[in-house]
């Protein structure tokens, strides 16, 4: 009887240790999970707050490029604004010659849209805009060193290089505004800005995100004799119509 107890003793001492060992193997694999899930979730946040800041610095210096003074002839934006005076020369209403803007706007619209294609395809050579930039199928490369998760200068070129997609999705918005502002005894200034609107895709390892760049730049500044009423505070502005071209064409 003595020799049984000690075998049953055994045997329940056998299966606790075995049910400890198995509880705790499961809470070593899933919290070894939870801290791959955490981590690589922190991961792609960082490497997507980098990409953001990678990608606005290239679209930036790529409008910027191909807004050059040959997308625009200045007698043509001469005849966007038909500019109204009453009999003291003072200006009362501004208003676009919706042809013209149009016009401006769709040639705009079709350079970025298709520098943009171009970008990415690889017939414009990324490097000159990030070194860490590259091609492949239908998309653009930003190979981000993963020292910069440490978000730390010293180890910022440290590391593998993560590679991160960017897509341009959806429609190139484009829309012009004028503002004239009294400028001296009898003169206004005339002002023409461009206002552009697209969207990025950013696709990383362990995260997605969309992003929409907006960017404004003068195109063309005039003076003209004339001078805005005081009842306009003077200044008068004035805003055409939204011209989209899709970017997936």
């Amino acid at each position: 009887m003595k020799t049984n107890f000690k075998t049953k003793c055994n045997s329940n001492n056998f299966i606790s240790l075995s049910k400890i060992l198995f509880l705790t193997i499961i809470m070593i694999v899933s919290f070894t999970f939870f801290l791959f899930f955490k981590f690589s979730n922190q991961i792609g946040k960082n490497i997507i707050q980098i990409s953001e800041v990678e990608i606005n610095k290239i679209t930036f210096g790529f409008i910027t490029n191909k807004l050059n003074h040959d997308l625009f002839n200045k007698e043509t934006l001469k005849d966007i604004l038909i500019i109204t005076k009453n009999k003291n020369d003072e200006i009362l209403y501004v208003d676009f010659n919706f042809d013209v803007a149009y016009q401006v706007l769709d040639n705009i619209s079709n350079t970025l849209t298709s520098s943009f294609k171009e970008l990415e395809n690889g017939s414009i050579d990324i490097a000159y805009y990030d070194k860490n930039g590259s091609h492949k199928t239908n998309g653009l490369i930003l190979n981000i060193p993963i020292g910069t998760i440490l978000k730390n200068n010293y180890f910022y070129n440290l590391g593998p290089k993560v590679p991160v997609k960017v897509n341009f999705v959806g429609s190139v918005l484009t829309n012009l505004e004028t503002k004239i502002t009294n400028y001296g005894l009898n003169n206004a200034l005339v002002e023409v800005f461009v206002f552009i609107e697209f969207h990025n895709q950013i696709m990383a390892p362990f995260a997605t995100k969309d992003m929409t760049f907006k960017y404004d730049a003068v195109i063309a500044s005039m003076m003209i004799e004339g001078k805005v009423p005081s009842f306009y505070n003077g200044t008068i502005s004035k805003t055409s119509e939204i011209h989209s071209e899709n970017l997936e064409n």
